[in-house]
């Protein structure tokens, strides 16, 4: 379909069976230079598994772990063992209390054991992220429970294989959001944690007092990220309503850029780019037609129950010289934790839908399968 001075078209990967389909990541995880990608689904069968892409372009299921419970959307691959492979982080959905790590075999079609980081105080984990914002040569896990209403952090222990990890530490408390961005928000030389409507000023150690600073208020189940849309050198960040049917009395969710004029610890200012998406639960931020900047992908994950009151459709934001243009690049698929993905040289966006297995109304293939979206030249 073309968008003006752009053109994309959707490629379906890969057909599945009916599925609750919760998580997506994208990763290397065999260390091939190609990119796997990750998925869990909790219902009928909680399980976690990759597609990887074979040497004739088929991609094909490789099982990873079914012992995990019922997973929810978030998850992150980082080297937890320090072994040079791509470990897997995720967390329970409303059911469970636990956030886990997966350990990568090294070996294509072998079982990732489970390793339980630590149980929650309440259920739910929406979102994961993986980084050392604290400079000192150790990565830290960072974790929503949504239940509690919290922000968590744990550094990774020297044996993570040992159960529970000590050092859990909490960042705010009294916060009921999701979503994870990394950016110099600042402009100080260090990377700052971006979570929810709020960014984070680190510490000396995670251990430490963290400074907040509200980027926005009153965005339900905030879907994040950030970039540099004018090229002035600062930071902006996306925000997406991700669940906005779901947690307000309202059907629709908006999704906001925002920005700092010179202090970003001032309030920001708020532009909604749109206001009638049915549950933007997907941002993606590449450069797609090869401009140089950033532009903004948008995925409508549409009604789980496929009661739409609209048709779910996909965006992409144009960066036109620091002004986002809105195009519709396609239609009639919901979309549910969108990635980014590159595939041969090309910047692209993998979909999978979300859709409940329990429904009345019937599922089309589409529905359990794996789509990339490319831009065409």
């Amino acid at each position: 379909m073309s968008i003006g001075q752009l053109k994309f078209r959707r490629e379906t990967i890969w057909r599945g069976e009916p599925s609750e389909r919760t998580l997506c990541v994208v990763g290397d995880v065999d260390d091939n230079g190609t990119p796997e990608i990750v998925l869990a689904s909790r219902r009928p069968t909680p399980e976690l598994y990759y597609l990887r892409r074979d040497d004739g372009g088929t991609w094909r299921r490789h099982d990873m772990n079914f012992d995990c419970g019922q997973l929810e959307a978030g998850g992150y691959l980082a080297d937890i063992n320090r072994n040079g492979r791509l470990d897997f982080v995720a967390g329970s959905d409303a059911t469970g209390n636990r956030i886990f790590w997966f350990e990568n075999p090294g070996e294509v079609g072998a079982r990732w054991p489970l390793h339980e980081i630590v149980q929650m105080a309440a259920n739910q984990s929406h979102d994961q992220f993986v980084a050392d914002l604290d400079e000192d040569g150790r990565i830290e896990v960072y974790f929503w429970n949504q239940r509690s209403q919290s922000l968590f952090v744990v550094p990774v222990p020297d044996d993570p294989t040992v159960s529970p990890w000590p050092d859990v530490h909490t960042i705010v408390t009294g916060v009921r959001q999701e979503g994870f961005a990394l950016a110099d928000v600042d402009g100080d030389g260090r990377q700052e944690l971006i979570a929810g409507q709020s960014w984070f000023r680190p510490p000396s150690h995670v251990s430490g007092s963290w400074e907040r600073h509200v980027i926005a208020e009153d965005f339900v189940s905030p879907r994040v990220a950030a970039a540099d849309f004018s090229g002035d050198g600062k930071t902006e960040v996306i925000l997406a309503e991700g669940d906005a049917s779901y947690l307000t009395d309202r059907y629709y969710g908006r999704v906001a850029r925002c920005w700092f004029d010179e202090d970003p610890g001032a309030p920001w200012n708020v532009e909604i780019l749109q206001e009638q998406l049915a549950d933007p639960h997907s941002l993606v931020i590449a450069d797609f037609n090869g401009n140089g900047r950033p532009d903004l992908f948008v995925g409508e994950l549409g009604d789980p129950n496929a009661r739409d009151r609209h048709t779910p459709a996909q965006r992409v934001y144009r960066n036109e010289g620091g002004v986002l243009v809105e195009q519709v690049i396609d239609s009639g698929i919901g979309t549910h934790e969108s990635k980014g993905i590159v595939l041969d040289g090309r910047s692209g966006v993998v979909c999978k839908s979300y859709r409940n297995v329990r429904g009345e109304i019937p599922r089309t293939p589409d529905v359990d399968s794996i789509h990339i979206w490319f831009p065409e030249d």
